[in-house]
């Protein structure tokens, strides 16, 4: 049977009060992790703006986002299909890439960020050099200048650009960046090139060739120069090929490995503020003597291991959702994840789901839950709010987040109790005033229909009472014409009209009555 809607279900019952407090330890917890969720749910943002090819925050349009790139045709000849899809995976390579290095930047607080060279108009589309490049405050930094190149044959690619004449000689001078499985050993093998060139052209020099042997020596120094500039891009020639055949299933798996990041940081965070908050409470719990030392121990690793999985999960969900939101279509959603709506979400599911489990199992009412839902979604945005300015106010990281959390969902939950009673006050005011209107309706009824009445008797019995008076008087009055009888007989007449009937009726009767010893009745 559900609790009576009447009752009012306050946050001073004292399942109520655990519940709060439940839910502000959570809110703490979960604000812990909100710079965590802001840092790696912005680098999500970046996969999703390389896959689409839009950053929706700014309106730009890239030159192509994997999307695009996955639609691009593969020629029907079995023969060059194969080649041709490495070629298309080299363009996915640039975006996946350039999502993972501005990923990596947002998480590590850096300013820089890459671009690739179609997305600049300094460039323009399909630069025969510069592929991407590194920027920072909208200015190109010197000497980042890369070109990717993913063939086949890595040492044949190293000596057409190292080569006086080879037909990849442009490339020297800028960073040439390599699938990772072609980077091992890059930087040695240029090297070792290097070093027999030069052992050559001391051969040639002592043969007479001097011309030949310095073309040789100019050949080792771009060997020596690319060694420098070798990097090994990050991705794996396959891994360019996922990119390019499941855009969709690649960026999923950015997002998810850039969460699970984001879940271990805010595991960290969860698990300290966790730990300081069980341990207070836990040590005074001692001091009052409610639990021994080993009790308290137990209910710490126990809190500690609850915050830790709460703080992995809200930044894991936290990042996942804010990446999403935004670089969302919507406006709104955008705005919210500048918030601390997304680190809020594992949250507000864990609390209300709370409140609608006691719904669904009869320990609340309907009212009783919405009144809960409103409690908690009023604390939960105040606490956003307040940790937003704590963070301000406590310039290090998680640290004001959380104080301010703490205070703004305490002070709400206080403030929303006063407004709920305050509102419950004037439904009853309001209740008991439409009584006391009702009551005073029928009074007003009743009262108008005993008037009618008496109305209604005053007219019919005011003129027979004034004709019998007159009577009365008219036989008093004539008393030298009348006997003591007809006086007596007109006064006990009027006497029986007020409904009154007297002892004596004639002469004889009272003279009868003064002989006797009978008693005089009034």
């Amino acid at each position: 049977m559900k609790s009576d809607a009447s009752k009012p279900s306050t946050a001073l019952d004292s399942n109520n009060l655990d519940e709060i407090q439940r839910d502000i330890i959570q809110s703490v917890t979960a604000l812990s992790a909100s710079e965590t969720v802001s840092r790696f749910g912005s680098a999500n943002a970046e996969y999703i703006k390389g896959f689409t090819g839009v950053d929706n925050e700014t309106g730009q349009r890239f030159a192509k986002g994997l999307a695009d790139i996955a639609k691009h045709k593969v020629n029907d000849d079995p023969l060059y299909a194969k080649q041709n899809i490495k070629q298309q995976a080299g363009y996915s390579a640039e975006v996946a890439t350039t999502s993972r290095d501005n990923a990596e930047a947002i998480i590590s607080g850096s300013k820089v960020r890459t671009s690739r060279s179609d997305d600049l108009a300094q460039y323009g589309r399909n630069h025969n050099v510069v592929d991407r490049v590194q920027i920072l405050d909208g200015q190109i930094i010197e000497g980042t200048q890369s070109q990717m190149k993913f063939v086949g044959n890595r040492d044949q690619l190293l000596e057409d650009i190292a080569s006086e004449n080879g037909k990849f000689s442009r490339y020297r001078g800028v960073k040439l960046e390599l699938p990772s499985e072609q980077f091992d050993g890059a930087e040695a093998h240029c090297r070792a090139k290097a070093l027999a060139l030069r052992e050559q052209a001391t051969q040639v020099d002592a043969a007479g060739k001097p011309d030949v042997a310095a073309k040789l020596r100019r050949d080792a120094d771009n060997y020596d120069q690319l060694a420098d500039n070798v990097k090994d891009s990050g991705l794996t020639t396959e891994d360019a090929i996922f990119y390019r055949e499941h855009p969709e299933l690649a960026t999923a798996m950015d997002i998810t490995r850039t969460s699970h990041r984001a879940g271990v940081e805010g595991a960290k965070y969860g698990a300290m503020v966790g730990a300081s908050i069980s341990a207070l409470q836990n040590v005074f719990a001692v001091a009052q003597g409610k639990q021994d030392v080993a009790e308290a121990a137990l209910a710490l690793a126990t809190d500690t291991a609850k915050a830790g999985a709460l703080g992995y999960g809200t930044a894991f969900v936290g990042a996942a959702l804010k990446g999403g939101m935004q670089q969302s279509g919507s406006v709104t959603l955008r705005n919210l994840a500048n918030t601390n709506a997304p680190a809020m979400a594992v949250n507000v599911c864990l609390s209300l789901g709370s409140s609608i489990k006691r719904y669904v199992t009869g320990d609340i009412s309907e009212a009783q839950l919405l009144a809960e839902v409103g409690e908690k979604g009023s604390g939960m945005l105040a606490s956003s709010m307040m940790a937003a300015v704590g963070q301000v106010a406590i310039p290090i990281p998680f640290v004001g987040a959380a104080v301010g959390g703490m205070i703004g969902y305490t002070l709400s939950s206080l403030f929303y109790q006063a407004a709920l009673d305050a509102a419950r006050g004037a439904e009853l005011s309001r209740a008991q005033l439409e009584r006391t209107r009702a009551i005073q309706g029928a009074a007003r009824d009743r009262i108008a229909t005993e008037q009618a009445a008496l109305d209604a008797f005053t007219r019919r019995e005011i003129p027979q009472l004034q004709q019998e008076t007159q009577q009365l008087f008219s036989k008093i009055n004539a008393t030298g014409s009348v006997s003591a009888d007809e006086v007596a007989a007109a006064i006990n007449a009027y006497a029986t009209l007020l409904g009154k009937n007297l002892q004596f009726h004639t002469q004889d009767e009272f003279d009868s009555f003064m002989d006797s010893d009978s008693p005089l009745v009034l």
